[in-house]
């Protein structure tokens, strides 16, 4: 019952960067002068990673304290992973340099590995995450990367 309580609050005040409402994002364009709805879209992609941290909660009850001191310990790193993961996912941004768009979707995926809470997932997601890494250092693909498409013309 916490949790369900936390996941309808947690949203409640999420919602305040979320557009076409985004009160705070309104907020802050007004004060700086800037477009509107093109501040509420940035706030979005900046804080999308927020939007998963509720469902967290919902498959690993640890983090919200309810457990053992090493079960409390393991999801919290964990879960700070997988939203590192998440939001260099979405930004495009991992580990000192621009991602190629396979690597960006490689690490989303990670980071639903780590959003799990299992112990099976979170390997999958930290051996994903390493593996990505090492493409991006040892093989520097570049951010116009493509894949080459025939079509039937």
């Amino acid at each position: 019952q916490l949790t369900a309580h936390f996941f309808v609050f947690y949203f409640a005040v999420v919602s305040a960067i979320t557009p076409p409402v985004a009160l705070a994002s309104y907020a802050a364009a007004g004060i700086s002068g800037a477009n509107p709805m093109e501040t509420s879209v940035a706030s979005f992609r900046i804080g999308i990673a927020a939007f998963i941290v509720p469902f967290m909660f919902f498959y690993n009850s640890a983090l919200l304290m309810d457990g053992t001191a090493v079960e409390i310990i393991r999801a919290a790193i964990t879960a700070t992973f997988g939203v590192f993961l998440l939001s260099a996912g979405v930004q495009g941004w991992f580990m000192g340099g621009r991602s190629v768009w396979f690597i960006r979707l490689g690490l989303v995926i990670a980071a639903l590995f780590m959003i799990e809470g299992g112990v099976v997932t979170d390997l999958l997601g930290l051996g994903a995450a390493v593996g990505l890494y090492l493409v991006q250092r040892l093989f520097k693909p570049r951010e116009t990367a493509a894949i080459p498409v025939r079509g039937a013309d």
